[in-house]
């Protein structure tokens, strides 16, 4: 049930997909893995992929309300998808974290490897032919079910599916300043810095949701919008 091609091609998604052969790797996924049962092809719940946009595609974002999509990696763990290449991208690209409940319409499954990763047949298949498979230690020998992974091919990621926008919060200096009324001594930072580490705020990159991410979504809208008209 395992071929060694179906192992490779994993190996090779897990090791490098996310380059510009993803496409390539995905379509070997689907060709050699037509004989695995329904339970490795289906999504189970909620699922996330964090993306790095630049200012050409977070306007397109805004303005379209929505991104083509191709196929990509999807985790069950939202930590993943906060954490993944370091959590929030560096300045100058908007941090996105979309939400694709399994009730949506829209997608297909590829492989669903968090199913695949706890299925011990799998895992005896990897182990017994891990020597045949090229870069096994940089794929699934260094992966395994870490980020809880399922690979989708979407048709397109919309504004209704973002779950978290990621940005930066003032510097330490400049938030004390604004929470003392003036710029703060040496002391009075080490009190900052207690307070902030009492109330359990981290200070730079940061996820929001819920309420305040639908806040910066509309905003994000009604500026992309405005900026695409003026064009």
């Amino acid at each position: 049930m395992y071929s060694l091609e179906l192992l490779q091609a994993i190996n090779d998604w897990q090791a490098t997909g996310i380059g510009n052969n993803k496409t390539q790797i995905a379509e070997e996924i689907l060709a050699h893995s037509q004989s695995l049962p329904n339970k490795f092809k289906s999504l189970t719940s909620k699922c996330y992929r964090r993306v790095a946009l630049n200012g050409m595609n977070s306007v397109l974002l805004g303005a379209n309300m929505q991104l083509p999509e191709t196929y990509s990696s999807w985790s069950f763990d939202k930590s993943v998808a906060q954490n993944f290449n370091g959590g929030v991208p560096h300045k100058g690209y908007q941090g996105v974290i979309f939400e694709l409940d399994n009730k949506d319409t829209g997608y297909s499954v590829i492989l669903n490897l968090s199913e695949l990763f706890n299925d011990s047949d799998f895992i005896e298949a990897c182990e017994r032919n891990q020597k045949n498979i090229k870069s096994y230690k940089s794929g699934i020998g260094y992966f395994m079910n870490s980020e809880a992974e399922v690979i989708l091919k979407v048709d397109n990621l919309t504004t209704k599916q973002i779950w978290a926008y990621g940005g930066y919060s003032n510097s330490r200096e400049k938030l004390a300043e604004m929470f003392f009324g003036h710029k703060p001594n040496s002391q009075e930072l080490i009190f900052f810095d207690e307070a902030v580490k009492n109330a359990n705020v981290k200070i730079g990159g940061n996820w929001v949701t819920g309420a305040a991410k639908d806040r910066i979504v509309k905003l994000h809208i009604e500026t992309a919008q405005r900026l695409t008209k003026k064009k």
